[in-house]
């Protein structure tokens, strides 16, 4: 029932850039959670939750992940260029996005766009 009110190519790429990490990241489970929150602003009525059970993110990369050329571990293949180009959507729609920490005990994303 959840739609995102904006461009279909930009939420592809979000969320493609969101499920490439946390696969990317993940021991073994990544869990995808999409919903129309009825109660918040049509400006961040559409939720989407990707979280895994990864190494996790820590407080200080969590605020430096989302700039362009930042990455955390070099081990790992990337550019460093997904996760800003997710913070860039985002703000282009006024949306939010936090990350947290999973319970699955990886990271967790909660995004906030435009829905219905």
């Amino acid at each position: 029932q959840a739609q995102f009110v904006g461009d279909r190519g930009d939420l592809v790429e979000l969320l493609g850039n969101l499920i490439d990490n946390a696969c990317k990241w993940c021991r073994s489970l990544v869990r995808l959670t999409i919903e129309n929150d009825i109660y918040a602003a049509s400006r961040w009525r559409l939720k989407i939750v990707i979280e895994d059970d990864g190494p996790g993110i820590s407080e200080e990369d969590r605020r430096r992940i989302g700039q362009r050329g930042i990455r955390t571990d070099e081990k790992v293949p990337g550019h460093g260029i997904g996760l800003a180009m997710v913070h860039e959507t985002v703000e282009m729609y006024g949306g939010s996005i936090k990350i947290e920490a999973s319970q699955l005990g990886g990271a967790r994303f909660v995004v906030r766009l435009p829905g219905r």
